[in-house]
């Protein structure tokens, strides 16, 4: 079943390079990803796609701003690596901004993931770190698991408690996501920093590789210069998504030998009386140990 992963997070945190680094390591088995930003402040086709010209035919607030999303729209937006087809891209066009636009609609966001989700195998959205753009939010509604990623100092620490107010809804899970800690560096206090928001999952360190990376334009090629932390992190986000599957198939095949061993039952009909002394048919679920 697909997956959709939400990474959010402070400003400057490397959620965009990060986002890249993830799309290669799932598609190594040829399944298929598609990243979406949401961010209309900072256009990111032009970002991932230095030298190929997109137009805004494809940009991604075409789409927030239809009447009505649905897969084919969502496939016809999606702009495909030549280098790795597996990979597919929404975003905005350079040129673009807020205003470009008419305001986003919450729903219109949570049909486009869901859309997008029908699509693909795994679906990686790419939040600004405003929770004011509504794209932020409904991608944290719609995580099955969600990731965010902090700078690991004051401002990194202070946008997490600023922020957490606005989360507190249960439909967020706010307690169950992964924290990590963005663009690390030998000087930074993990301890002291992790030990003011509960602790870190993992650390994303910042490397010149993959910063020349980000720079030059080359964002999915940086996946070839994670150190030993970024990889340990890298895979633990893997390993949550491998349990995850493993859970659902075992529901699926336990679900599946209980109609198997006559536990339940598809639907079954009885016969009530109607109020001319005739017999109507019903439609009752059949019960079960569940």
């Amino acid at each position: 079943m697909s997956k959709t992963i939400t990474v959010w997070g402070s400003p400057g945190s490397g959620k965009s390079m990060f986002c890249c680094i993830l799309a290669k390591a799932l598609t190594r088995d040829k399944r298929k990803a598609i990243i979406i930003s949401g961010e209309p402040g900072i256009p990111m086709l032009p970002v991932w796609l230095p030298e190929q010209i997109t137009t805004t035919a494809v940009s991604i607030g075409q789409v927030l701003t239809s009447v009505e999303i649905d897969t084919s729209q969502v496939a016809s937006h999606v702009t495909v690596l030549k280098n790795y087809p597996y990979i597919g891209l929404m975003g905005y066009c350079a040129g673009e901004n807020p205003l470009s636009y008419p305001e986003t609609d919450y729903q219109m966001a949570l049909q486009l993931i869901s859309s997008a989700k029908k699509l693909v195998d795994y679906v990686i959205l790419d939040c600004g770190s405003a929770m004011t753009n509504v794209f932020t939010p409904a991608a944290i509604e719609s995580g099955d698991l969600v990731l965010r990623i902090v700078t690991p100092d004051l401002k990194g620490i202070n946008y997490l408690k600023a922020h957490q107010p606005l989360l507190v809804d249960g439909r967020f899970h706010y307690h169950e996501h992964m924290t990590f800690a963005g663009m690390a560096r030998p000087f930074h206090a993990f301890e002291e920093m992790g030990y003011i928001i509960g602790g870190f999952d993992g650390l994303l360190p910042y490397g010149k590789e993959i910063d020349r990376c980000a720079t030059e334009g080359g964002m999915f090629q940086a996946i070839k210069y994670c150190n030993s932390k970024y990889t340990a992190s890298l895979n633990k986000i893997l390993e949550a998504l491998e349990q995850m599957e493993l859970a659902e198939r075992q529901e699926e095949d336990a679900y599946e030998a209980g109609y198997e061993d006559g536990e339940y039952a598809e639907e079954e009909y009885e016969q009530a009386p109607d109020e001319e002394g005739g017999y109507e048919y019903g439609y009752r679920e059949a019960d079960s140990d569940e």
